[in-house]
């Protein structure tokens, strides 16, 4: 198979790096450093929900499927990606949005959702706090789709603070849908298409509900 170009939509993960405000920022130190050690060695003490990675049903499900139940052909697919950057601070994520840019979402589909806002990354209230987040509607419009995963570019799929509780997460995770949380999707506006063949796999985590994941879109 040959690739037309290969768009990395990974946010990065270093010592400190933002993440949902109530968590501790991670540490990566080293351990062993060259020329004092034969090697560089890293530690690294972070929760599983940081940088981009991937929400399993397990998540918010006491009974749903861990990480490493999930097949892993899951995680590799075709689909598509929204432009949703007229959306503003604070807004949700409507059913009148989806149905304004998502009418070629195709069952099984990985969708994703640019904000914009994955540019905005770092300390700031932008990022952290005053993202657009998807309502329950919404998330029950993208469940009648049967799509695979949702990413988003964004710190969550839920509103800082849960003010619908975590009914976002409760929906599309209660229907096998995996999430993507803090993806960097602007790369692929400059592709001349909206579909690609996206890959994102996770560590391979026994007993987690997610993990870090390595996130990448094929142009073929």
């Amino acid at each position: 198979m040959k690739f037309k170009k290969v768009y990395d939509l990974t946010q990065p993960f270093y010592h400190n790096c933002p993440g949902w405000p109530d968590f501790a920022p991670p540490k990566v130190e080293r351990m062993l450093y060259i020329p004092k050690d034969i090697c560089n060695v890293e530690t690294m003490e972070f929760n599983t929900h940081t940088a981009t990675h991937i929400d399993a049903p397990y998540h918010f499900l006491p009974d749903g499927k861990t990480l490493d139940q999930i097949p892993v052909e899951r995680f590799i697919g075709e689909g598509i990606v929204l432009d949703l950057r007229f959306k503003k601070e604070n807004e949700f994520i409507t059913v009148e949005d989806l149905e304004k840019v998502g009418s070629k979402i195709k069952k099984g589909d990985i969708v994703m959702l640019a904000t914009g806002f994955g540019k905005a990354r770092g300390f700031n209230h932008k990022y952290l706090k005053n993202f657009p987040a998807i309502n329950g509607k919404a998330a029950q419009w993208l469940v009648d789709r049967q799509i695979n995963i949702l990413g988003v570019d964004t710190l969550g799929v839920e509103t800082y603070g849960f003010p619908e509780g975590p009914l976002v997460h409760r929906t599309l995770l209660g229907a096998e849908i995996l999430i993507l949380e803090e993806l960097f999707l602007e790369p692929l506006f400059s592709a001349a298409t909206q579909r690609f063949t996206f890959i994102c796999l996770p560590i391979l985590l026994k007993d987690a509900g997610g993990c870090l994941a390595r996130v990448v879109a094929v142009e073929e």
